[in-house]
């Protein structure tokens, strides 16, 4: 008459296999038999590495040997992902549960054996939305911090890692140099050549500027046709040099309809001679940029100006 635990291992939902020490399958319920597409006469008696994919079924053997040297339960849920074969040789996802056991004094495993295949799917599922999500939120972050026409930096992105420079600036007891610039006559490029052509000049312009910072220098779209750069580590004269090379590329820009020129104002912050919250340094120099830069306008454009020209120059 048939027991409450045959019954029990014929009617579990898991395929249920029972394997011998030299891996020979000696038992198979009815689920396995679902599950592996083989009748349970053809599994009694073949090695356990039927049910194993060829690729896997060297290195399983092993597994299989130091288990045995060291039997001990291998519960669900397990990091390692696990796949198993078909008698069609088709693969599939699966669980697996070990349990070393003792019949009439013969050491055998039950193996529990669990098709993961829709829940593998809907962790996969959730795993690609996840990662859907993270590349929206970097695109997002993206385009928070980027002017969306030239890709460069935007005002409040350049003010927030302009202010880390000075920290750093003021920390390190280096110069800071600050550039801005604003695009001569730009509103006669939009009313004679329309507004696309406006919008190609900035996208060059910006080209020009990335090819001409430095790998650590912080290039922003500052608004309308007015960009702005700081480049940490360079004093009054470096500064002058470096803006007069944007200058230069700026100039040397061909792919327009007419000729593109920028009047530039250059500042400096050096450390040892300021003392104030680096935020009110920041809006100062930015304030001294803008002087020098309409300073090269009043001056007939197409020029670099040095706020501390400015001071040299004032009436005593």
């Amino acid at each position: 008459m048939e027991t409450l635990y045959q019954r029990i291992f014929e009617c579990s939902p898991d395929a249920l296999l029972v394997v011998d020490p030299t891996g020979c399958i000696t038992l198979a319920n009815a689920h396995a038999e679902t599950l592996f597409g083989y009748d349970r006469s053809e599994l009694v008696g073949k090695p356990i590495e039927v049910l194993v994919p060829p690729r896997f079924a060297r290195h399983h053997t092993g597994h299989r040997a130091g288990f045995n040297a060291q039997a001990h339960s291998r519960p669900m849920g397990a990091a390692v992902e696990l796949s198993a074969l078909r008698k069609d040789g088709s693969e599939f996802p699966v669980d697996i549960m070990l349990s070393p056991m003792f019949m009439k004094g013969h050491p055998l495993t039950l193996c529990v054996v669990r098709d993961i295949t829709e829940r593998k799917a809907a962790a996969d599922k959730l795993r690609q939305q996840a990662e859907e999500l993270q590349k929206l939120h970097s695109t997002l972050k993206e385009l928070a911090s980027h002017d969306s026409l030239t890709g460069l930096l935007n005002r409040r992105a350049f003010h927030e890692l302009a202010t880390q420079m000075l920290r750093s600036a003021h920390r390190r007891k280096e110069p800071v140099a600050l550039i801005m610039l604003d695009l001569d006559h730009f509103k006669q490029v939009n009313d004679r050549y329309g507004h696309l052509e406006g919008d190609h000049v900035l996208k060059m312009v910006a080209e020009a500027l990335k090819a001409t910072a430095r790998e650590n220098d912080i290039v922003a779209r500052h608004g309308g046709e007015e960009f702005v750069m700081a480049i940490l580590g360079i004093d009054e004269a470096e500064s002058l040099v470096a803006a007069e090379r944007v200058h230069t590329a700026i100039a040397a820009i061909t792919d327009t309809k007419c000729r593109i020129t920028a009047s530039l104002g250059v500042a400096a912050f050096t450390p040892e001679l300021q003392k104030r919250d680096v935020s009110q340094i920041l809006e100062e120099m930015l304030c001294q940029a803008d002087k020098a830069l309409y300073a090269a306008k009043n001056n007939g454009r197409n020029q670099v100006c040095h706020f501390n020209t400015l001071k040299a120059d004032a009436p005593v």
